[in-house]
């Protein structure tokens, strides 16, 4: 990091869904999306957090740094920026799920065989093209994973019409950080 400062974290951080009456909602796989804002128009992205059994987002600090750009430079030793760190958590829109779902279908047909043709056609050698086929392979195995996760997904179960389900706060300190959504 240029600053060598790391922006502030929640220890831990959770979002509980709840009803109108405020009553905790139990269900699972609600896909959720956090933007944590390094200025008013930069933002890690951390997306396709799964609602627990009990309609609950639990994550650490780490999981948080694994989960977005921070994996690549966060280092605990070096100081923290005091600054507030503004953030929102939201419900992912599932019409948005649902293209991403047809999108990954669609690139999950593709054939293999004719990938190494259009290869071969473009003049790539077999040892090149062996490894464009072992990195699309890989590519593929990852998307199968995420379609699956988005596949199981919940959020239809959620009444957006009240415009989008979300929480916008900052982190003042590195300490656990408990919220709700009222749905």
């Amino acid at each position: 990091m240029k600053n060598k400062k790391h922006p502030i974290l929640p220890n831990n951080f959770s979002v509980q869904l709840i009803n109108s009456k405020g009553d905790k909602l139990k269900i699972a796989n609600v896909l959720c999306h956090l933007n944590i804002y390094i200025n008013s128009s930069s933002y890690y992205t951390y997306s396709f957090i799964p609602t627990n059994s009990n309609g609950k987002v639990n994550l650490t600090k780490e999981q948080i740094i694994q989960n977005t750009e921070l994996k690549h430079y966060y280092d605990k030793t070096i100081s923290i920026e005091r600054t507030p760190v503004k953030f929102d958590f939201m419900i992912m829109d599932s019409n948005l799920i649902n293209g991403m779902i047809a999108s990954i279908n669609n690139y999950l047909s593709i054939d293999i065989e004719s990938i190494k043709l259009d290869l071969k056609q473009r003049g790539l050698t077999e040892s090149q093209i062996s490894l464009q086929i072992s990195t699309i392979e890989e590519k593929f195995n990852s998307d199968r994973k995420l379609l699956e996760t988005l596949e199981n997904n919940q959020n239809s179960k959620i009444d957006n019409s009240n415009g989008m389900k979300k929480i916008t706060e900052f982190w003042n300190s590195e300490s656990d950080y408990n919220y709700e959504i009222k749905l």
